[in-house]
C-alpha cells in the first residue's frame, strides 16, 4: 500500500467517524439534557411559619439557591417543565389548600424574627394555559373559587371598607374586591377592568387571588390569555403592617385607636350607601384578632368594635 493510498484511506476513515458522531450527536445531547433536567415531584408542599431552610432541604432539586435581602430570605422554585407542572399544596389556616398547575412558588422567611415563612406567593396556569376563550377561563377560575369556599374560605372586608356582597360589591368595588359567592356572568366578566381580585379568610389566614389577563386581547369573541396569582399570609402579619416597623412586635398595644379610626371611615361610607338604598351586610363580623404570642395578650375589644 502506497503512502498516498494510506493517506486517502485514513481520510476516509476519519470522515466516516465524524459522520457517525454527527448523526449520533443529537441523541447524545438529548440524553445529556435529560440527565441535567431535575425531576420535580408532582406535588410541592409548604406551610406558613415553616422554616425556609427545611423547605429547601426537602425540595433541594426543585428550589433555586436562597436569596438573602434585608433580614429576610426568599426561596423560590426553579422553572418547571411546561408539560409537567406540579400542584402547590399549602397548609394555610390549618387547611390543606391545593393550587394546580403551579408555574412558580415563592416563600419569604423572616429570618430577623426567626418565625419562618410569613408570605407565600404562587403563580399558576389557568387550565391548560395559552390562548383560550374568555368564558372557558371564567368557568375554570370560578370553579377554583367555589372549591375554596367549600373548604371554608370566606370573603373578608377591610375595617375601613363598607360591608357589601353580591352585585352591590361588584358595583361599588369593581374588580378590586369581588364576592366569592357571586357568580359573575360572562358579560360582567368582560366589563371588569384591570386585575380581578378576591380576598378570602379562614382561621387567621388570608388568601388573595388575583387574575391577570392580557389587556390587548379582551375581545369577547376572540381568545384571551390568563394567569392566576395567590398570596397567602397569616393574620398576624397583615395586622403588623398597620403600625410603624419599630412598633410591629407590639402592634396589639396600638390596635384599638387604629381600629376605631378605620371603623369610623367604614361607618361614614356605609351611612352614605344606606341613604342611597344600598343594603349593608350588617351581620358580617370582622375576623377576630389572631392569638397573641407568649408574653403578650390581645386587647379587650370595646363594644363599638365588636
Amino acid at each position: 500500500m502506497t503512502r498516498t493510498t494510506k493517506i486517502i484511506l485514513g481520510l476516509l476513515i476519519a470522515i466516516a467517524a465524524i459522520t457517525a458522531i454527527a448523526f449520533k450527536a443529537p441523541e447524545k445531547i438529548q440524553e445529556n439534557r435529560k440527565k441535567m433536567t431535575p425531576t420535580y415531584p408532582k406535588n410541592i408542599e409548604l406551610a406558613l411559619y415553616q422554616h425556609g431552610d427545611d423547605w429547601q432541604k426537602k425540595y433541594s432539586t426543585a428550589l433555586a439557591p436562597e436569596i438573602k435581602n434585608f433580614g429576610v430570605s426568599i426561596y423560590k422554585t426553579q422553572p418547571f417543565e411546561s408539560n409537567a407542572l406540579p400542584s402547590a399544596i399549602v397548609d394555610a389556616g390549618g387547611v390543606r389548600t391545593v393550587i394546580p398547575n403551579a408555574l412558580s412558588i415563592m416563600a419569604t422567611d423572616d429570618k430577623d424574627r426567626g418565625v419562618g415563612i410569613t408570605i407565600i406567593d404562587i403563580n399558576a396556569r389557568v387550565k391548560n394555559g395559552g390562548a383560550m376563550s374568555h368564558d372557558e377561563a371564567r368557568l375554570y377560575i370560578l370553579d377554583i373559587i367555589e372549591k375554596l369556599s367549600i373548604a371554608g374560605w370566606k370573603m373578608v372586608t377591610p375595617l375601613n371598607k363598607p360591608r357589601l356582597n353580591g352585585i352591590h360589591a361588584l358595583n361599588y368595588y369593581g374588580a378590586d374586591a369581588l364576592d366569592p359567592n357571586y357568580k359573575l356572568s360572562f358579560a360582567e366578566w368582560m366589563q371588569l377592568k384591570g386585575i380581578l381580585s378576591w380576598e378570602l379568610y379562614l382561621n387567621h389566614t388570608f388568601i388573595t387571588l388575583n387574575i391577570n389577563r392580557d389587556q390587548d386581547h379582551l375581545d369577547p369573541n376572540k381568545p384571551g390569555a390568563y394567569i392566576m396569582s395567590f398570596t397567602i399570609e397569616p393574620h398576624e402579619e397583615v395586622q403588623r403592617i398597620y403600625v410603624d416597623e419599630k412598633e410591629r412586635d407590639h402592634w396589639r398595644q396600638l390596635w384599638i385607636p387604629i381600629a376605631r379610626k378605620l371603623r369610623s371611615e367604614r361607618n361614614i361610607k356605609e351611612a352614605t350607601l344606606k341613604a342611597q338604598g344600598i343594603p349593608i351586610v350588617s351581620d358580617y363580623k370582622d375576623p377576630e384578632l389572631p392569638p397573641a404570642p407568649p408574653g403578650q395578650q390581645n386587647p379587650v375589644i370595646p363594644k363599638d368594635l365588636q
